[in-house]
């Protein structure tokens, strides 16, 4: 008996909106401390790559860069900014990353680029789950109130960090500021103009032995940069001066992106007898492989399948391994991916994919000519699943 070709229609695997996040485990988590780099001497002109690890081995790299307008010295208590030192550790007594001056006057605009300090962490491909952690945001009279701004982009999209302190103070829901805190958060109209990026001083810290000033930024999208904008905020009621401000960030951490790829192979479905050749007339059993090779599990139930069949097959809507009677016309082999594939995930098309609203008649149907498979579960970090199903070749 001769062979019949036959040829794999595209399948197609996309991501879908997502109604939770897939928490990132923690052996795949990537961490930075700058205490790890010793102390060391910077310049705002220069830009700086560091290494970030995980407990697998695995390492990840980003750039930190600056810009600053404005500043009249660099110096702060005798130091000279930025450098990875001592000057402000929050208590924990470990180096932090310090940026700081002493502007020529107040900042007017955080997001202008009049009297700001920018660092900037730059990653060459997108990251999930950033966070890193800012300390001794405070404020002294009539020398300076510290006003920072938060964002982080991949592309055209811009995001609003979630910034918390270990106070509860957040800029969610809940309050904005604490008394254990030398800071609030916005959004706020009163008394100060603030967005849900920024946090302002409001009260005094210090540099080495309390965390009343710290704050953390986190992100749920995915993100390619993050910049902080530090600034001196406006003169308050009796302020006339501008003094020394700085501010330490200790350490950040992020999680890779899914590495999602798709396979679609066929094979006869008979193992043994004339069936065994894909003939017509014969079944053929296609297998769509899932794979994430990512450090990251893809969030819950956002994975869609799209799969138009040849022309040249006609579609079994049957148990697929009929010793497993109601399986039904598909099988999920699952791994260690997580995720399962219910009834309510399994739509068909006769219209070549325009639609999925088709309700296949039982038995070989040929009007089916598109499935769409919507497995459920978030898929885990390093995983893999198959599905498989029948239809004669015509």
């Amino acid at each position: 008996m001769s062979r019949f070709r036959l040829f794999l229609a595209a399948v197609v695997l996309a991501l879908a909106a997502t109604p939770a996040q897939a928490v990132c485990d923690a052996n795949n988590t990537y961490r930075f401390a700058f205490s790890s780099v010793g102390a060391t001497s910077l310049n705002y002109a220069n830009s700086y790559t560091y290494t970030a690890s995980n407990t697998l081995g695995a390492t990840r790299t980003f750039t930190t860069s600056f810009t600053t307008n404005g500043l009249s010295t660099n110096v702060v208590a005798s130091v000279a900014l930025p450098v990875i030192g001592n000057l402000i550790t929050s208590g924990s007594g470990a180096n932090t990353l310090v940026v700081g001056g002493v502007f020529s006057g107040r900042t007017a605009s955080i997001t202008g680029a009049t009297r700001v300090i920018t660092v900037t962490f730059t990653f060459a491909q997108p990251v999930r789950d950033f966070a890193f952690t800012v300390h001794d945001a405070d404020y002294t009279n009539n020398q300076y109130r510290d006003w920072i701004y938060i964002s982080g982009s991949n592309g055209a999209a811009t995001y609003i960090p979630t910034l918390t302190t270990p106070h509860g103070t957040n800029n969610g829901a809940g309050p904005r500021s604490n008394g254990n805190s030398s800071l609030t958060l916005g959004p706020a109209a009163t008394p100060f103009n603030i967005t849900a990026h920024q946090g302002v001083g409001t009260g005094a810290s210090d540099n080495n032995n309390v965390n009343t000033g710290d704050v953390t930024a986190s992100f749920a999208e995915p993100v390619t940069s993050i910049t902080m904008r530090y600034g001196n905020y406006p003169y308050q009621s009796g302020e006339n001066s501008t003094g020394q401000q700085g501010m330490g960030i200790s350490a950040l951490s992020f999680c890779p992106m899914p590495a999602l790829a798709i396979t679609k192979t066929s094979a006869p479905y008979a193992t043994s007898g004339p069936d065994r050749f894909n003939a017509p007339g014969s079944d053929v059993a296609y297998a769509l492989t899932v794979t994430n090779s990512g450090g990251s599990p893809v969030d819950l139930s956002s994975l869609v399948l799209t799969d138009v069949l040849p022309a040249n097959v006609t579609f079994y809507n049957g148990d697929y391994n009929p010793a497993i009677p109601g399986m039904g016309p598909f099988e999920l082999t699952a791994g260690t991916s997580g995720v399962t594939l219910p009834a309510g995930g399994r739509a068909y098309s006769n219209n070549g994919g325009s639609t999925y609203v088709y309700a296949p008649a039982a038995g070989y149907d040929a009007n089916v000519d598109a499935v769409r498979l919507t497995p459920t579960g978030s898929m885990a970090a390093n995983s893999t699943f198959t599905i498989r199903f029948r239809a004669r070749v015509d």
